[in-house]
């Protein structure tokens, strides 16, 4: 598969199935946290980068083939998946094949279109990121194509919850000494009662990022923002599910496959593949004896990653 991935367990969604839409790093942003590395082709030009055909395919060639139950079709992956031109016809496709839950995972910077609000009326979940909302912070943290402005960006995310039947989540990742200080916590709370999602997600940086400088907020101060964000806040957790996902054959081309999405611990690894982390060592020292991956130092643990 080209561009699908998984089933995958996600934190979120159960057990997903990616897809893929738009080249590696192509977005709108080019996030300080990212943790695939810089965006090569910032822009917010629509086109339809791969064949929308080739991509449902793909996917009907899977559920044909389905062995792994699925809660999920989610379309995410290494770059903005609104920027695929075609999103809305792949989903309505999708929507033919199978019943099967369809999700979005965007960063919301282009939900001002209205064919973007248009193409994404047809997925059942829409989880747009705001990982600010003043000016200054937005662009300091999601470093955005030049002409976004983050008014802009609000109140398309205001205007697709008030006409979007499914459900939305809105997920926040933060940094710490950049969008947790009390008067913006303030401000994000104001327009989260705007927006009115299903669900309020906090996140923060837990695999290696671009920059540096972008650290984690630890929990103690994740849990404070989640409790003044009310009931529907929450602090993304580990997936807890069934980890025998996939079979124990092609353990390297499974974790190959991974670590071209993000960076991973021993542990994500062996919860991922429903190996015992000793087992998942012992591929790691063969792909590592033969440069494929490599690996680095963050927040006092060992990820691994493709060989540059």
């Amino acid at each position: 598969m080209r561009y699908l991935y998984g089933p995958v367990p996600s934190r979120r969604l159960g057990v997903s199935l990616g897809v893929d839409l738009v080249p590696r790093k192509t977005c709108t942003y080019d996030c300080i946290y990212c943790q695939l590395g810089r965006t090569t082709n910032k822009t917010l030009k629509r086109d339809a980068y791969i064949p929308a055909q080739s991509i449902i395919r793909e996917i009907e060639e899977f559920l044909g083939h389905m062995k792994t139950p699925v809660d999920y079709i989610t379309f995410s992956g290494s770059g903005e998946p609104t920027l695929h031109s075609q999103i809305g016809t792949i989903i309505g496709e999708i929507k033919k094949m199978t019943s099967i839950p369809v999700a979005v995972i965007t960063n919301g910077s282009l939900l001002f279109l209205a064919e973007v609000k248009r193409d994404l009326s047809q997925a059942d979940l829409v989880i747009p990121s705001l990982d600010a909302v003043s000016k200054t912070v937005y662009e300091t943290i999601n470093r955005p194509e030049i002409s976004l402005e983050i008014d802009r960006v609000i109140q398309g995310v205001v205007d697709f919850r008030e006409q979007f039947r499914g459900q939305i989540w809105i997920e926040i990742l933060y940094c710490r000494g950049m969008n947790d200080d009390p008067s913006e916590v303030a401000k994000m709370k104001e327009v989260l009662e705007q927006i009115n999602p299903d669900r309020i997600q906090l996140n923060t940086v837990y695999r290696p990022p671009v920059e540096d400088y972008a650290s984690p907020l630890a929990e103690e101060r994740l849990r404070e923002i989640a409790e003044s964000f009310g009931a529907k806040a929450s602090i993304i957790t580990p997936y807890r599910g069934d980890k025998s996902l996939w079979g124990k054959g092609e353990v390297e081309a499974q974790i190959i496959d991974a670590l071209n999405r993000r960076p991973l611990t021993v542990e994500d690894m062996a919860e991922m593949l429903g190996l015992h982390p000793q087992e998942v060592i012992k591929h790691l020292k063969l792909l590592l004896d033969g440069n494929t991956i490599g690996y680095r130092l963050h927040g006092r643990k060992i990820f691994y990653e493709i060989a540059s």
